[in-house]
Formats: C-alpha cells, sequence, structure tokens
C-alpha cells in the first residue's frame, strides 16, 4: 500500500512538473529540428551545413493613436530598401560584441540599408542602415552564415511577426535611435509600412502611413499622393528604367 500511494504521489509530482513547465513555455516557440540545407556557390560546389532556427516572441509597447507613436519614434522617414545584410550585435548596446560581452547578449540582427526619400523626423540623410532583432528564415541562409562563423552554434533566431521588407521596394519607417547605434523600429508591427496601400492599418489595425504621414500636415499628405501616383504614372510610362525612389525624389521637389 504504501508504495502503490508512493507511485501514486510521485505520478501526480511529474504530473504537475510537466504542467508548469507547458504553461511556462505558452509564449515560446520550440527549437525547431536541426535541419540540413544544401546550397550551390556560382562555381557548383555543395555546400552543407546544420542549422537551428528558433522562433520568438517579443513584448514591444503597443501604440494606440498616432501622436503617441510618433513621439516614440525619433526617426521617421521614407526609403527605398537597397540592400539586405546581417550582424551579429551586443543586445545592450547596439553595437558589435566586445570582449565583456555575455553569449546571452550576443544576438543576429538583419541590417537594411536604405536610400531615404524624405525625412518627416530626425536628421535629413541620404541613407541611412536600419537594425531589426533576429534572423530571417529559409533565406539569404549563407549571408546569415557568414555572420555565425564565430558563433559557438549556427543558431538563426528569427521573431515571430517580423514584416517581409523586400530590396528595392519603398517603405515607411518609424524608428527609434539610441545614441550612436543603427536606429531599429518601435516595434514589429507598427514600425514599417509598405506605402503601395498607404491606407492599409498595421497588425493591429489601428495606424496607416496616411495616419502618419498626415500628423506633420494634411500638406505633407497631399505632398505624398501626389509624389505616389507621379511615380506610379512614370514607372508605368518610362518602365524599369525609373525607380520607385527616383520618381517619388522627382515628384517631391
Amino acid at each position: 500500500m504504501k508504495k502503490l500511494a508512493l507511485f501514486i504521489v510521485s505520478t501526480i509530482i511529474v504530473a504537475t512538473l510537466l504542467v508548469t513547465l507547458s504553461s511556462c513555455s505558452t509564449n515560446k516557440d520550440p527549437i525547431n529540428e536541426d535541419q540540413s540545407f544544401v546550397d550551390f556557390n556560382t562555381e557548383g560546389e555543395q555546400i552543407e551545413d546544420i542549422v537551428i532556427y528558433k522562433s520568438m516572441t517579443v513584448d514591444w509597447p503597443v501604440y494606440e493613436d498616432v501622436e503617441d507613436l510618433v513621439k516614440a519614434g525619433n526617426v521617421i522617414l521614407l526609403g527605398k530598401v537597397s540592400d539586405i545584410s546581417f550582424q551579429v550585435l551586443d543586445d545592450r548596446t547596439g553595437q558589435p560584441p566586445s570582449e565583456e560581452t555575455q553569449e546571452v547578449d550576443r544576438s543576429l540582427y538583419t541590417i537594411y540599408d536604405i536610400d531615404v526619400i524624405t525625412s518627416y523626423k530626425g536628421d535629413s540623410l541620404e541613407t541611412v542602415k536600419i537594425r531589426a532583432l533576429g534572423g530571417l528564415e529559409n533565406q539569404y541562409l549563407k549571408e546569415q552564415l557568414k555572420a555565425l562563423e564565430e558563433e559557438s552554434q549556427k543558431l538563426i533566431t528569427f521573431v515571430k511577426g517580423k514584416p517581409n521588407i523586400t530590396i528595392d521596394e519603398t517603405y515607411l519607417f518609424v524608428l527609434n535611435q539610441y545614441e550612436e547605434t543603427m536606429p531599429t523600429l518601435v516595434n514589429m508591427e507598427q514600425g514599417v509600412y509598405d506605402i503601395r496601400d498607404p491606407l492599409k492599418k498595421d497588425w493591429f489595425s489601428i495606424l496607416s502611413a496616411k495616419d502618419i504621414i498626415s500628423s506633420f500636415g494634411e500638406d505633407k499628405w497631399d505632398e505624398f499622393t501626389k509624389a505616389n501616383t507621379l511615380s506610379s504614372n512614370e514607372k508605368a510610362y518610362n518602365g524599369a528604367e525609373t525607380t520607385t525612389k527616383e520618381a517619388m525624389e522627382k515628384a517631391l521637389g
């Protein structure tokens, strides 16, 4: 009887532990199984790497109105993505890791090179680099592995809900810059807007590119719509010879 009672108690303890562990991980995705990716370089040489993908969620502030969002972003600009690269940075400083950087503070970041069209807030620059926490799943594999070559584990962590930002497309960015670091999105859901549909609301169905641009004055929205229309017409007329950036810069004067 004692053995039976001990067995029942042990079973209850194990079951309770499992439930506790499950409840603690409800907001975290498990590490995906190891996957072997095969790529080919320009000479046809086969390259294989075992890569672990791990997804994560991050609790950033959500902005309920345009005033709070614009206040949170100290850099707001319209720009075209010219390049995408990857870099391991110190989470605490936003800078490349130093000898003092702990392993837990080293993270892979996606770096976007932006050709600036219009600056609505912050310094007026021709180009800017933007950092976004995490890598990209199932794309730019060789570039990410290159950035991770000095890391002990080939772990590509990506943030759930990370916007799909692509080269040669133009976006409205709402960013926060800390001192001398590269600016970063205020959050993944409200930090970038595709201007091909400037009326589309963010992931929370709260704000759109129009709301943000109009907050700087209705004249700014009028300038944007005029430039966007002229850009579309000029691209249709000239084809690939005129980019969105060139056409909008010309329209915005």
